[in-house]
């Protein structure tokens, strides 16, 4: 058997829950790398099923007869190729057999693997398919509206969008954002109505589900700004309103973005603890002049190396209790922009003001 020169390692993965199956298989030779993966739904998909069509779909896919070294992480096809048990999975082993012949193969146990990075891929992609399945086997309801819609939407975009992987939480949290609206047809909902209810989802709903990253922010921008031009080819909206409202879209998501870059620019060493025994002589309480727990302060005043915080809450311009200024690096100072409102706890101190927790923010 002529063998290629180099080695190929076949990263394959499967993943199945609920009858929805997806399988990947990722192919790596020297600096080249290719990608490959496929779904499958019914009664008889299971994990190991996917995971050997994985391994059979890569070693097809090589042209000529290779060393391969396989890295699968499925129990069930270690066990049977061990202990050399009758194949549950006819028609694959019949195709996987002379692909094992042609292919100088080793199979490598996953605490052996050297890169765990494409076998992290194969997983994703894997995973990503299984989720499909799911999504198209949702977009079979009946009716015109627009939970029907959002499914119908992303049935068709889901083989282009591998970014929703990573994005269950934005794919879930539309579904919340929508479900007021949901169940009432198209005909019965102003345009208005649908972009606002769609707007919602970037101004409360999703940066208050488990404060939102700025990665989690961009991708929803991608995913709402392609449901709403989708809306608008199947006539669903209008296409001056949904320009209106992309447009509303991109300053919240960018603002947004900026707030949860600079919160998440805090790091341990520009925070202080609460005074204790152990860094102060006397009772904690009574070094503390003045304390914030946990409350929305707007940022007042920013200063090369300090932010100043008032709580104007609910007070006259005048009456608003100030905390700060507030010792800051320059480089979180140069993040801040005065009338963001920050979610924080800070304590005074003989005279200074220190931050204890960072949280979240909002426009």
């Amino acid at each position: 058997m002529d063998l290629a020169s180099g080695e190929v390692v076949l990263h394959a993965a499967g993943r199945c829950e609920d009858g929805y199956g997806g399988w990947a298989a990722v192919l790596a030779y020297r600096s080249h790398r290719r990608e490959m993966s496929g779904s499958g739904n019914g009664t008889g998909v299971t994990p190991h099923r996917m995971a050997l069509t994985a391994v059979v779909e890569g070693l097809t896919a090589l042209t000529r007869p290779s060393r391969v070294r396989i890295c699968v992480a499925d129990v069930t096809l270690r066990e049977k190729r061990a202990q050399r048990r009758p194949p549950d999975e006819p028609d694959l082993w019949e195709r996987l057999r002379p692909l094992l012949a042609r292919h100088h193969v080793e199979w490598e146990e996953p605490d052996e693997w050297e890169d765990e990075g494409p076998c992290d891929l194969a997983a994703e992609l894997a995973y990503h398919q299984h989720r499909g399945e799911a999504v198209r086997a949702g977009a079979r309801g009946e009716g015109d509206t627009l939970a029907v819609a959002v499914e119908r939407f992303l049935a068709e975009r889901w083989d282009d969008m591998h970014a929703f992987e990573a994005a269950d939480d934005v794919i879930s949290t539309l579904h919340f954002s929508v479900g007021w609206y949901g169940d009432t047809p198209f005909t019965e909902m102003e345009p208005a109505e649908l972009v606002d209810e769609l707007g919602a989802f970037f101004s409360s709903t999703l940066p208050h589900k488990e404060h939102a990253s700025p990665d989690e922010l961009r991708t929803a921008r991608r995913v709402v700004t392609d449901l709403l031009n989708w809306l608008v080819a199947n006539g669903h909206l209008d296409a001056d309103v949904a320009r209106e409202r992309l447009a509303d879209i991109d300053l919240t998501v960018d603002e947004r973005v900026c707030i949860k870059e600079f919160v998440d620019g805090f790091g341990d060493d520009d925070l202080v603890p609460w005074p204790d025994r152990s860094r102060a002589e006397g009772r904690a309480e009574d070094l503390v002049e003045d304390r914030v727990d946990s409350q929305y302060l707007t940022i007042a005043d920013v200063a090369a190396g300090s932010l100043t915080f008032k709580d104007d809450d609910g007070y006259d311009e005048d009456d608003c209790p100030v905390v700060g200024p507030v010792p800051v690096r320059p480089e979180i100072a140069a993040r801040a922009r005065t009338g963001w409102r920050i979610l924080l706890s800070a304590v005074k101190v003989r005279g200074q003001w220190g931050l204890v927790e960072v949280v979240s923010g909002d426009p």
